[in-house]
């Protein structure tokens, strides 16, 4: 073993106090030890092996027991790493980062390369192309998504523009589910995009059977947002599929959908029948506006916004290894105090689709 830091690690020494402070989550491990040993934790680099320690800052049978079980505890908490078990790749140059946050949720390199090849080999199927989804596509292939399916049958407007990524004055007219693959593609030629030129309706994704998808994201909004979660998530929930609802936006406040896995969090239905009873209670003094065609209020920060929590959970569910963060929740990004409100949601015993007596139970 060549036992080395973590780049993501900082080292504080305060007289007999160590504190191992993780920048990527902002979390410290702090360990009284000795000066000298202290010394040794600074020098870890990855050049020497345990043995060549040993030899070199003189340490007894005893000591080196008491340095080999704190190297292990060092490596339990994913601070220290073992350098001849880092496997280097073309991929971990090129997405450093990622492999570090990676490195935070397991101190075992194969669960990390098992964790990146699913990410990379995992295929995910988005649902609208618009000022959300086509935000997604571009964090998820930043993020080593190679796999994609992408839903769109609009063509690029005018008025696209100015919250829509990916799309230019020269694509006016054009596909947008086409425009938006050729972009990617300019991101990294190893993509594999399937285009489908189409608007979700009840039936539209059972038609379209599409298969062997990891993960769904439905940031389409026609005939409305709502709508098309139902289609989508009883779609996913039928063949166990994650699925995420994306979010958009409403007035001057940018919505953070919710992340679903079948059968161990609230599934949409849930969600649909707790939030109908939540917004008749917020709404019973509203009254409804009658102006056909009203457009909301938007621009390109708030729809961002929304892809990138999406973005991110669907990171995490494609990895494995960490805990999706949406799940059992929605939330509400307000542009005006730039606070975020969580709403909770609970898993129903009586859902419809995911209750101990609904129709998609597993």
């Amino acid at each position: 073993m060549k036992p080395r830091i973590r780049s993501s690690v900082g080292v504080v020494i305060n007289g007999n106090t160590v504190e191992f402070f993780k920048g990527n989550t902002r979390r410290s491990t702090v360990i009284k030890l000795s000066p000298n040993v202290s010394k040794i934790l600074c020098e870890l680099d990855g050049r020497r092996t345990m043995d060549d320690i040993f030899s070199f800052y003189n340490l007894n049978e005893d000591s080196q027991k008491g340095f080999e079980k704190l190297i292990d505890y060092l490596v339990s908490k994913c601070i220290v790493y073992d350098q001849e078990k880092r496997i280097e790749s073309e991929d971990r140059k090129i997405y450093s980062r990622i492999f570090s946050m990676l490195e935070d949720y397991s101190c075992d390199e194969n669960v990390i390369q098992q964790s990146w090849k699913k990410i990379t080999e995992s295929k995910v199927c988005i649902v609208g192309l618009g000022a959300v989804g086509s935000w997604i596509a571009a964090n998820l292939v930043q993020s080593g998504v190679k796999n994609l399916i992408l839903i769109d049958k609009d063509k690029v407007e005018i008025s696209n523009l100015h919250r829509q990524w990916g799309y230019s004055l020269e694509d006016i007219g054009q596909k947008k589910a086409d425009v938006l693959a050729k972009r990617l593609m300019q991101m990294n030629e190893n993509l594999c995009i399937q285009t489908v030129y189409e608007f979700i309706d009840e039936n539209a994704l059972e038609k379209m059977a599409i298969s062997d998808i990891d993960l769904m994201i439905d940031s389409a909004d026609k005939p409305t947002v709502d709508q098309t979660a139902v289609w989508v998530g009883e779609y996913c929930m039928k063949r166990n599929i994650p699925h995420i609802i994306a979010g958009g936006y409403n007035l001057h406040v940018s919505l953070i959908g919710q992340t679903v896995i079948p059968h161990k969090t609230a599934c949409v239905k849930c969600f649909e029948r707790q939030l109908k009873a939540h917004n008749e209670l917020e709404l019973s003094n509203m009254k409804k506006l009658a102006t056909e065609g009203r457009k909301i209020g938007s621009i390109g920060p708030m729809c961002s916004l929304s892809a990138s929590f999406a973005s991110l959970d669907a990171i995490k569910v494609l990895s494995g290894i960490i805990e999706p963060t949406n799940i059992n929740r929605r939330g509400e990004f307000n542009i005006y105090n730039m606070d975020i409100q969580y709403h909770n949601y609970n898993k129903l015993d009586d859902c419809e689709w995911c209750g101990k007596d609904g129709k998609y139970k597993e």
